[in-house]
């Protein structure tokens, strides 16, 4: 019988007998390649303390602090030392945060401000010393004593004594102010004057108020014919390169970073809210803390602060950047200023409650460290400154 001959099928790829073993091998190599392309496993047995990138760093803290996205920028006169992002635009979502998204900065407006104040005084329209009462002579009549001989300076460094209004509840309780957001302040700024002053602290002089940023810019607003939001947007932050929002990011742009809060300021469990609510900032407090914009443009403002205070002109004189920080006697306008071990700092945090910002200028390090949160809790604040300390230890090393 004949039989029939069969063409034996070769395959391409002939495996030896020892193929288990190297199937095993290539398989273990592919995962070691796929998490070495990983960055969150790097974070796996990572302490913070041992980390230098500062993505990795914002990647780490955020997850250990159940943060929603963080961003923050390492700054020097010269260069962007390091900048980063990572998180998510709002919690429970899968839209990433970018670099160029924008966040709500709340207290640390008021450098914006101060910033704005000190561009009019170098072009003549004011002096630091302009008392409130020679913009508006025609309110002495009902102004308190107590106000007659403060100055711009005076309300930017929170030497007026006007009453805070730092609360929703505060904010409240106001009657209506009518008009476009320069007259409702106007109005507000008249109104204050009339108000009992605010009670002293321990520091002699010193009570915080966002009120007293409100009467420094309806001047300015006199002054300059200029609405604190054009003023802003246009006047100080064009030429700088910057390009902010007035409110919160989602108020111009619903493709921005939600802000997040907890119904206890002590709860880790997070929300996402937006500006049409409690946390909404009236126009007559807006130019205290009611601006947004990316770490990227913030990190422009901030440097030219440094620069200004290492020596050098830029938008403003180096002497008039000394003058903002250093030049009242234990405050500063728009920052809180610090001096140890040798070192004068120049620092501020923000937060209308629901994101968190914080920004710290060291003089003489040549050093600026700019941090932003989508969320505002006490977790918040430790995240901003585990990050700030570990940031410290790497790049303040002289």
């Amino acid at each position: 019988m004949k039989h029939k001959k069969f063409n034996r099928i070769i395959p391409l790829i002939q495996i030896p007998s020892f193929s288990i073993m190297t199937r095993f091998l290539l398989f273990l190599t592919s995962i070691y390649i796929l998490s070495a392309c990983n960055p969150s496993s790097k974070l796996q047995n990572k302490a913070i303390r041992d980390l230098e990138d500062l993505d990795l760093l914002l990647q780490k803290v955020r997850l250990q602090y159940n943060m929603p996205a963080m961003a923050a920028a390492v700054i020097s006169k010269n260069e962007i030392k390091a900048i980063g992002v990572t998180g998510v635009r709002q919690i429970n979502h899968k839209d990433k945060v970018k670099l160029q998204d924008r966040f709500h900065m709340g207290s640390t407006t008021k450098a914006i401000t101060a910033h704005w104040a000190a561009a009019l005084v170098e072009s003549e329209f004011i002096t630091w010393e302009t008392k409130i009462l020679d913009v508006f002579p025609y309110w002495k009549d009902d102004a308190l004593k107590t106000y007659h001989d403060i100055s711009l300076s005076d309300l930017l460094c929170h030497k007026g004594r006007i009453q805070p209004f730092t609360s929703a509840v505060d904010l409240a309780s106001l009657p209506n102010f009518p008009g476009n957001p320069m007259e409702k302040r106007r109005l507000f700024a008249k109104w204050l004057l009339k108000q009992n002053p605010a009670k002293v602290g321990n520091q002699a002089g010193y009570v915080y108020s966002n009120a007293g940023y409100s009467i420094a810019a309806a001047m300015l607003e006199k002054v300059s014919e200029t609405a604190w939001e054009e003023a802003i947007l246009s006047d100080v932050l064009v030429p700088l390169g910057i390009d902010a929002a007035i409110g919160w990011p989602t108020d111009s742009d619903p493709n921005q970073p939600f802000g997040h809060h907890s119904s206890n300021p002590l709860d880790s469990n997070l929300r996402a809210v937006t500006a049409l609510n409690m946390f909404h900032m009236e126009d007559i407090i807006a130019p205290s803390g009611d601006l947004s914009m990316s770490v990227v443009d913030y990190a422009k403002f901030v440097q030219a602060h440094l620069q200004g205070l290492q020596g050098k002109d830029n938008v403003l004189k180096a002497s008039t950047y000394d003058y903002v920080h250093y030049g009242r006697e234990n405050y500063a306008m728009g920052w809180t200023r610090l001096f140890r071990n040798g070192v004068h700092t120049s620092t501020h945090n923000g937060s209308a409650g629901t994101f968190y910002s914080h920004t710290s200028i060291l003089k003489e390090k040549d050093l600026a460290i700019v941090i932003f949160v989508n969320a505002s809790n006490i977790y918040a604040a430790k995240a901003v400154y585990t990050l700030k300390k570990r940031l410290l230890e790497i790049y303040d090393k002289e």
